[in-house]
């Protein structure tokens, strides 16, 4: 009697269980439904474009480069001007003869001179033109530095949104799980139906929870990149509309995009520029061997030849062991130096176009393909397939051979998609112009 109400009892606490198992579900199914809408409304909305203007205005990046052109053209300024003159003097401090003390009078002494340092060699010019191209230098930097950080809020933005619809078709399949497994616990408890379903259909469902985790992970450190990004405290909800990215589903013409990015690209205009100031480097470095010339003028009231005389000094160092040769051949070098990284820049480039294009390429056939392949009727017969199931007309292992790779399927359209979109954008990347806009 005392086993018989303990097997009961069991079985009433295993009822018990699943019973508070599929409340705890549509508990979290109410939640996905009425409460998570509710909490993503605290989301900030963005279409790409508002996006891009938010980006402009916030970014610390971009706020610092700002600030660099500035203080490149302060270094500009800088290099106009003029040394000032140097104006000295002397005053008796003792006067032993008539033994009086600071002796500065008509009878007394006094010297007062003035020089003025004259730069000869265009050094002056040659600065200044080397200033402003150092604040051309920063601008180019900026533009670069607008690219990449363009580029990366953009895919940041593409990959939000489409791995936001995997999350919810994994949502929808997972609770359909869900369902199917508690009702195969109550099989399984009356016997109607061998445990070993069970325990593959909750195999399924774990191994589907652990994509849902790695997409989430990957949700959040996209989030992050937005957040930083825009400075924003709240997560982004990316608008997105079907004509927005029906743009990237034409593969433009071949032949001119590289032209286009050999000059349109700013790192290889700041590489054909570095070559321009290594060659105005060297020629202010021949200019400062240049001796520069000091000239003056004095009043001595009673120290030389005559009362109140009036002296010119000029002055100028003689270049006989000093010549600035280290520095001259360093900027050979440096010129040498400059030439061979613009054609690496200009290689580099080429890569980059003919490999991003061949990515797109690729992208946008996979993506035709995929559309031929998957469309309503492909959802019709996973919903007739899960039908069978549930009335027993197919195998357990027919059904999650179908789930699986239906599950699979539709991860994977999502990821063709999204890569048309992160493909499109590394290509606005590599040619420095936008493609796709």
């Amino acid at each position: 009697m005392l086993a018989h109400y303990r097997a009961d009892f069991s079985r009433h606490n295993s009822t018990f269980m699943n019973s508070y198992v599929r409340i705890a579900g549509i508990l979290c199914l109410l939640v996905r439904i009425y409460v998570l809408p509710a909490c993503a409304q605290e989301r900030v909305p963005l279409t790409i474009a508002a996006a891009d203007q938010l980006f402009l205005s916030n970014n610390l990046d971009i706020l610092a480069a700002q600030l660099n052109i500035s203080a490149q053209k302060a270094a500009e300024i800088q290099a106009r001007l003029y040394p000032n003159p140097v104006i000295s003097g002397e005053l008796n401090a003792w006067d032993p003869e008539n033994r009086r003390v600071f002796n500065t009078g008509s009878a007394g002494e006094k010297i007062l001179t003035a020089e003025q340092l004259i730069i000869l060699g265009s050094k002056r010019r040659n600065e200044i033109e080397l200033a402003k191209q150092s604040t051309a230098v920063a601008a180019l930097e900026l533009e670069d530095l607008l690219r990449g950080l363009r580029q990366q809020l953009h895919s940041s933005m593409y990959s939000v949104y489409f791995d936001e619809i995997t999350l919810t078709r994994y949502d929808i399949q997972l609770q359909m799980l869900d369902t199917l497994i508690a009702g195969y616990t109550t099989q399984v408890q009356k016997g109607n139906i061998s445990p070993r379903e069970l325990v593959r259909l909750k195999a399924v469902y774990l191994n589907l929870n652990n994509e849902k985790t790695e997409l989430l992970q990957a949700l959040a450190a996209e989030q992050q990149t937005l957040r930083l990004l825009l400075r924003q405290g709240s997560d982004i909800m990316p608008v997105v509309t079907a004509d927005s990215i029906a743009h990237f589903r034409r593969l433009p013409a071949s032949d001119s995009l590289l032209e286009e990015a050999l000059q349109h690209r700013p790192d290889l205009k700041i590489a054909a520029l570095n070559t321009d100031i290594a060659a105005l480097n060297l020629k202010y470095q021949k200019s400062l061997a240049i001796p520069d010339l000091t000239i003056g003028g004095g009043y001595d009231q009673a120290g030389g030849a005559f009362a109140n005389q009036v002296n010119l000094t000029l002055g100028m160092p003689l270049p006989l062991w000093h010549r600035n040769q280290g520095n001259v051949r360093a900027a050979r070098t440096q010129i040498e130096l400059a030439g061979i990284r613009q054609e690496m820049s200009r290689n580099m480039i080429t890569a980059e176009v003919t490999t991003a294009y061949s990515n797109m390429a690729r992208s946008l056939a996979e993506y035709r393909k995929s559309q031929q392949m998957y469309n309503a009727d492909f959802r019709e017969v996973f919903s007739g397939i899960a039908d069978n199931f549930r009335k027993r007309n197919i195998s357990i292992v027919e059904f999650v051979d179908f789930f699986e790779s239906y599950v699979s399927s539709v991860a994977a359209i999502n990821r063709i998609r999204k890569q048309v979109a992160l493909c499109g954008e590394q290509l606005n990347y590599v040619t420095g112009i936008a493609v796709y806009e």
